[in-house]
């Protein structure tokens, strides 16, 4: 017993000594075949038997790495054969566990673990006392973690071998010492499962993605507005300098003396002879007369007395010269004539 005591304290400091890992609460239920110096009952149709041999644990799970873990609980367990003998145990459990798979995500079943460890059960002996009954634990279990939303599933088997022979009661010089083997099912209440702190993960990494892209698009939209600020001065700056252009045009062109289309006036004329090769009543007429002849220095004279503008070919100081001109101005018109002024 005092081995076992030791190997108590050991695994319990060296548990203590992993307390940087992960801890989460942890129950289980059971249901026990005992090997006693009874004969089990396998009858499972009969509640009773389901009953007797029930039992349940509460504790905390450890997990170091991906293959280090352990759990130590206190629980109540039963063994019996309804008819003959029912005990009830109370034990404390130090158990390790050492992963020995670990499939591919997405499967279902996400680890598998070989266990072993130490105990010691608050049992009744044969003259009806109590007393503390060391055992030690075998088994094997698979993990489940996606099946909950707020854990994992363990499923398993231990094999739990006695140092005492009165488990059920009755202690039969010469015999084994007693054990049970159980079949269980827990949950690891890992609060946040797998998925959501992948999902937690994931979006974490998206928002600081978001934020990165967020701020380049802010840097791209500033440099974007300084670009746009400085062509929209350089285009303020080239409108002003129309404008103003066009104002000092403005004001040239007003300043500019305006053009006097009047013809002139036969009474203006100087003295002498001209050849005249066309009269219409208004300027107008004569202008477009003029202009399909292309002839130079044609010019528009406005004869007042008779409110005829006449065409006029040429000027001669003498009449021999201005009748030359006449007769070589019939080429364009017969009607060109002379008028004296």
């Amino acid at each position: 017993m005092k081995k076992v005591s030791c190997l108590f304290i050991s695994l319990s400091l060296s548990i203590s000594a992993f307390a940087q890992g992960t801890w989460s609460p942890f129950a289980s239920v059971e249901e026990n075949v005992h090997f006693t110096d009874f004969a089990p009952s396998y009858n499972y149709a009969n509640l009773s038997v389901l009953a007797a041999n029930s039992g349940i644990r509460l504790g905390a799970h450890y997990v170091h790495d991906h293959q280090l873990s352990g759990e130590i609980t206190l629980g109540v367990t039963g063994v019996g054969t309804p008819g003959i003998f029912s005990r009830k145990i109370v034990p404390v459990e130090f158990i390790g566990h050492y992963g020995l798979w670990t499939p591919k995500e997405g499967t279902l079943i996400t680890k598998f673990n070989i266990s072993a460890g130490v105990g010691s059960g608050l049992a009744e002996s044969s003259n009806g006392r109590f007393g503390f009954s060391e055992h030690a634990v075998v088994g094997a279990n698979i993990e489940m973690s996606g099946l909950l939303p707020f854990g994992t599933l363990i499923m398993g088997t231990r094999y739990t071998q006695f140092v005492d022979d009165y488990i059920d009661g009755n202690v039969v010089a010469g015999s084994n010492n007693d054990a049970v083997l159980r079949f269980y099912t827990a949950v690891r209440l890992d609060g946040t499962s797998k998925k959501m702190r992948q999902a937690i993960a994931d979006a974490e990494a998206l928002a600081a993605k978001l934020q990165v892209d967020a701020k380049a698009a802010q840097e791209k939209s500033e440099e974007l507005k300084k670009k746009l600020d400085a062509t929209s001065k350089a285009h303020a700056e080239e409108i002003s300098q129309l404008t103003d252009a066009l104002e000092a045009c403005n004001d040239s062109l007003a300043s500019a003396p305006a053009e006097n289309n009047e013809p002139l006036s036969t009474a203006s004329l100087a003295k002498g002879y001209y050849v005249i090769i066309g009269s219409f009543p208004s300027q107008e007429r004569a202008e477009e007369y003029a202009s399909r002849l292309e002839l130079e220095d044609i010019s528009i004279a406005y004869e007042q007395e008779l409110a005829t503008y006449r065409v006029v070919l040429s000027q001669h100081d003498n009449l021999a010269a201005a009748v030359r001109a006449r007769d070589e101005a019939r080429a364009i018109t017969q009607n060109a004539w002379i008028a004296m002024y």
